[in-house]
């Protein structure tokens, strides 16, 4: 049965193609970004796609028909519509049947236009001229009722262990704790399991806190220093304005230069390689994608003031054509749950020596992050044992 897995997330399919091609494949077979799949399919109603399965990813991040207007600048007026209606359009047009698979993570819509949510699969089922079934967790039932499709209940489309973090259950609600509750001793007690429910040392998920970069990068590097294919890498946020002071250069023009394929995947004696600790990613660079330890660099453009977060540092966020956004304390919450789910083993968090940020830094360590020094390292001398 030919399948196709579609994502509008840029980086990770730009690093699936350049491994599939390093390992002799096709690129694009198998994977294919969403913006050139609506180019070829919809100002083309008299093609029919070969395959009857689509695997769109991050489902719940659909663009809006105001986001496909402004991303598809030459298209004719009666071609917009948010992208789940395009999609099911496209999927009428398959004989016989089709399946159209959503991946749906929470929390993290980070560009414009992503905010809409998953009211628009509601909405475009409803107006669809096809029949419908969904399948989906019982969560969703509410979101469908009434809806013209029948909603057949499958709980075990309901993945709630973290297999990218050795099968830990906590972390998404330790950070969700952190970032959206602000529940400080909520987020300590998951913390405290996240940390703990292994009898297996190697397989706990370590959490750290630095105000020193070079502890950090000395830290990641003897601790992978025998394990060459393990991959680490520095992170940080892209609307931060105070981190290229710290030699973290996180605007617009010198991460649009990296290349993400070789700096995921390529090894120590790549200069272009993420082990190196020199070119960081943001946001947008690594959603979708993990490494075995993530060193994150904290800005102030999100900052713990007098026990609340704010954003009044941040670069901010400015209309793109149609689309403005609605809430930019939420996008700067759903970045950096990005960034803080990336590492498998475990994520180190540099909060840079400013005094506006010490809060932010003392938080962290409430919730759980143990403080990383030079000083603490000499003192263990099993810190850097895999466990």
């Amino acid at each position: 049965m030919p399948g196709l897995y579609l994502t509008g997330n840029g980086p990770l399919a730009e690093v699936l193609q350049y491994e599939l091609r390093q390992a002799g494949g096709g690129g694009q077979t198998f994977v294919r970004h969403i913006k050139s799949y609506l180019d070829r399919y919809v100002p083309r109603p008299e093609l029919v796609p070969p395959e009857h399965l689509l695997v769109f990813d991050e489902a719940q991040r659909a663009f809006s028909p105001e986001k496909v207007a402004d991303t598809h600048p030459n298209w004719r007026v009666n071609w917009i519509a948010s992208e789940p209606e395009l999609f099911l359009r496209v999927c009428e047009r398959m004989p016989g049947w089709s399946v159209l698979v959503g991946l749906i993570g929470g929390g993290q819509e980070i560009h414009l236009g992503e905010e809409e949510g998953l009211i628009q699969w509601r909405s475009a089922i409803d107006t669809s001229e096809a029949e419908w079934t969904v399948h989906a967790p019982d969560r969703f039932r509410r979101l469908f009722l009434g809806s013209r499709a029948r909603f057949r209940c499958a709980s075990s489309l309901s993945l709630d262990v973290e297999v990218r973090f050795h099968g830990a259950k906590g972390l998404h609600e330790l950070v969700e704790a952190m970032l959206d509750k602000g529940d400080t001793q909520f987020a300590f007690r998951v913390s405290e399991d996240v940390r703990a429910q292994y009898g297996n040392p190697v397989e706990r998920l370590h959490l750290y806190v630095t105000r020193d970069l070079d502890t950090a990068k000395w830290y990641l590097r003897e601790r992978y220093a025998e394990s060459p294919r393990a991959r680490f890498g520095l992170l940080a946020s892209s609307r931060d304005k105070d981190l290229p002071a710290f030699g973290i250069n996180n605007d617009f023009q010198a991460t649009k230069r990296v290349r993400l394929g070789p700096w995921f995947t390529a090894g120590e004696d790549d200069e272009r390689s993420c082990r190196r600790l020199e070119a960081a990613v943001t946001e947008f660079g690594c959603q979708g994608l993990e490494l075995e330890m993530a060193l994150v660099a904290w800005g102030t453009d999100l900052m713990r003031e007098n026990g609340q977060w704010t954003i009044h540092r941040a670069r901010p966020y400015r209309a793109r054509g149609r689309v403005t956004a609605r809430s930019p304390l939420q996008m700067r919450l759903n970045a950096y749950r990005v960034l803080l789910t990336r590492g498998r083993d475990g994520t180190i968090v540099f909060v840079p020596p400013l005094e506006e940020l010490n809060e932010t830094a003392e938080y962290l360590e409430f919730m759980g992050f143990t403080r990383l020094s030079m000083q603490d390292l000499s003192n263990r001398p099993t810190a850097l044992s895999p466990g």
